[in-house]
């Protein structure tokens, strides 16, 4: 027996509709999840950037592996937050400077970090003869 042209939607739209409504509660859930997810991540990093500061202020009268001792925390927890707050907060991704801004030929020509090439004039000038080379030093001390 041959299944209907309606039949044949009707069961489409119920495969569909079914896809749908997964798809639909999958979205939600993971919407709600990373929702949460972003609310704890601030509120642990805040406790993160109180517990370095105490750690700071603390740290003239009792040191990490004190601490750490007397606490049963682990020194590494202990000195990464107090690292992490006498860092300066970042203020984002920093954006590279394109080839355009810094030379007209594409290369970039900082004198930091491209050392400076000898000049063809400083090239082809000739060594003065009252300078000593290294053969004429060795040969004039025997």
């Amino acid at each position: 027996m041959v299944t209907t042209e309606e039949e044949i939607t009707r069961r489409l739209e119920h495969k569909d509709s079914a896809r749908s409504a997964r798809r639909a509660q999958a979205a939600t859930t993971v919407g709600e999840l990373a929702r949460r997810h972003a609310e704890l991540a601030a509120q642990l990093g805040e406790l993160e950037r109180e517990l370095g500061q105490i750690l700071t202020a603390a740290g003239d009268v009792i040191d990490i592996p004190e601490l750490a001792q007397v606490t049963d925390i682990p020194a590494a927890d202990l000195s990464r937050w107090r690292d992490q707050a006498a860092k300066p907060a970042r203020g984002g991704r920093r954006k590279r400077t394109t080839a355009k801004k810094n030379d007209t030929n594409g290369k970039d020509t900082h004198p930091a970090t491209t050392p400076a090439a000898p000049t063809a004039a400083a090239a082809a000038r000739p060594t003065p003869p009252d300078t000593p080379t290294a053969a004429g030093v060795g040969a004039a001390s025997h």
